[in-house]
């Protein structure tokens, strides 16, 4: 194997982070809202009325009558518990980032966790964009909750770890690079738009930069139609960072396919990288998440690429049946 599971006390860690910020999600979508109002009583013409405040917008509830006053106590109360709640959610996350920091847990780069968490927060994650590239693979451990090792990590699964820190690749359709680059210069206003036809780079005075593919429509690109995985990682902070994006072990497939291309076009080294990029979260699917595929999931993937599936998984095998070298 080219991975290690991560220990008990580090699981648990990592468990407690993700429910913690699972619960903050889901109250945010859906308490959030139900409670977004602030009320209180204000005397106008000599009579006591219960107003109810949302941004700068306000109106009249109603008179101070028992039903008012009672919808009042229990809004009140119901809106106390949860802020209550947010409170020690937060308090919970922020004192286990620490252990998390300090554990061999992966660990995601700050500005792609910030762009992840921004495109959750305004339901863009998952609805017009998924995760895509080699960014995918701190999903998978986080999934698996492995570690791959960290020389294989920094030769081939990361191809340099260094060029997963500086990029992130998205997908979405036609009209979603509007939308994502406002949302990065709500983040960053020096990140800059490059690219037509489909294909942009946006870039910040860091060089950092996303990568979005966009197609025509779902149905044009088989990517937007397979399978996905939902995953909470960690970035660098301890904090944790959304993930949703292809399958593991559609992932790994696409990666074999695109070993056999190199080859062809005589490109031994990016040959060699795919092909153990694919051999090793093959692996690892195998041995962590085998009993989650199905042969559905392959329904949508081009007939090219599965013909491939079954050549992956007998290499992929003899690669881990001897000793492992780089």
């Amino acid at each position: 194997m080219d991975y290690s599971q991560i220990t008990v006390d580090e699981r648990n860690i990592a468990d407690i982070q993700r429910n913690a910020y699972m619960k903050l999600r889901n109250i945010a979508q859906n308490e959030g809202i139900k409670f977004a109002a602030n009320l209180y009583w204000q005397e106008l013409d000599g009579v006591e009325y219960l107003m109810q405040a949302i941004g700068s917008k306000t109106k009249v509830v109603g008179n101070r009558v028992p039903h008012i006053e009672e919808f009042y106590k229990k809004y009140t109360k119901e809106q106390k518990a949860v802020v209550l709640e947010i409170v020690a959610l937060r308090k919970l996350i922020d004192h286990h980032k620490h252990q998390i920091s300090r554990s061999t847990v992966s660990r995601v780069p700050t500005d792609s966790a910030l762009i992840l968490r921004k495109l959750e927060k305004d339901g863009l994650l998952g609805t017009h964009f998924i995760i895509s590239g080699l960014q995918c693979i701190y999903a998978y451990e986080s999934h698996a909750n492995v570690r791959f090792k960290q020389s294989l990590k920094d030769k081939d699964i990361y191809n340099i770890s260094n060029a997963a820190s500086k990029s992130l690749v998205l997908l979405g359709v036609k009209g979603d690079e509007k939308k994502l680059f406002k949302v990065l210069m709500q983040i960053d206003s020096t990140y800059k738009i490059y690219g037509n036809k489909g294909r942009y780079r946006l870039t910040n005075k860091n060089n950092f930069s996303v990568d979005l593919v966009c197609s025509e429509n779902i149905e044009s690109n088989w990517m937007l139609s397979v399978p996905r995985i939902e995953a909470i990682a960690f970035c660098d902070n301890g904090l944790p960072v959304p993930f949703i994006c292809l399958a593991p072990h559609i992932f790994a497939l696409y990666k074999y396919w695109q070993s056999k291309n190199y080859q062809e076009k005589h490109k031994g080294t990016r040959a060699n990288i795919d092909s153990k990029q694919a051999y090793a979260i093959t692996d690892m699917v195998k041995q962590e998440l085998g009993k989650c595929i199905t042969n559905e999931d392959y329904t949508a993937v081009p007939v090219c690429i599965t013909t491939y599936k079954d050549q992956l998984a007998t290499e992929a095998q003899e690669c881990f049946s001897r000793t492992y070298e780089i």
